[in-house]
């Protein structure tokens, strides 16, 4: 059962399969700079295993917003973060980037050190309900910091900018459960890859 009108459904519904498929658009782009990519990264296949645990994340998503009607608030798992499925949707986007850092600078051991300590203590800090998102939000800005050092690409911090913008409008939807904001949330939450494809195809320091 969908609780949402017909007319809000319309949008929200194809944004969540949106966030399900978009990482796909990073595969061609990886392809296509493969050679440039074996000499800048430490491990591509990482790369395609992140888009991989990525969509994964999204689908736990969709499940879990299928469970609550696809009607957020703040008394819902999918508006408060606390249930089983939505554990598996905020761990797999943490491992999704945690797969990217590793793929980008897993030959420094601070960087296995950062995403060890973070998967083990993102479950952790979910059973406790405290600072649920703080593990992604770290190492989410660790990749952007150190996109930007291997391709030289300024745009790769818009990726920073989508993240203030999914806070604000996910902000606004348990504020207002004007469910307009669930797909908002959901849409910027999800079109950050767009500028890692843009900087991988377009990398200054290796151009």
């Amino acid at each position: 059962m969908i609780k949402i009108p017909v007319k809000t459904a319309i949008w929200v519904l194809p944004v969540h399969l949106y966030a399900l498929l978009v990482p796909l658009a990073l595969i061609p782009v990886i392809n296509k700079n493969r050679f440039l990519l074996e000499e800048s990264i430490f491990n591509i296949e990482l790369l395609f295993l992140a888009i991989g645990i990525l969509i994964i994340g999204s689908l736990f998503e969709i499940i879990q917003n299928h469970i609550d009607h696809w009607y957020v608030t703040a008394e819902t798992a999918s508006g408060n973060g606390f249930s089983t499925i939505d554990g598996l949707f905020t761990f797999s986007i943490l491992i999704g980037q945690a797969l990217i850092l590793l793929s980008l600078v897993g030959q420094n051991s601070w960087a296995k050190i950062i995403a060890i300590f973070f998967i083990i203590a993102a479950p952790i800090l979910y059973i406790k309900r405290q600072y649920v998102f703080l593990p992604t939000s770290i190492i989410g800005i660790i990749n952007t910091v150190v996109a930007y050092i291997i391709f030289g690409n300024w745009i790769i911090f818009m990726q920073l900018v989508m993240v203030a913008f999914t806070v604000f409008f996910f902000e606004k939807l348990l504020k207002t459960n004007n469910q307009f904001y669930h797909g908002l949330t959901t849409f910027c939450a999800s079109s950050g890859i767009w500028f890692l494809v843009i900087v991988i195809n377009n990398p200054i320091n290796n151009g």
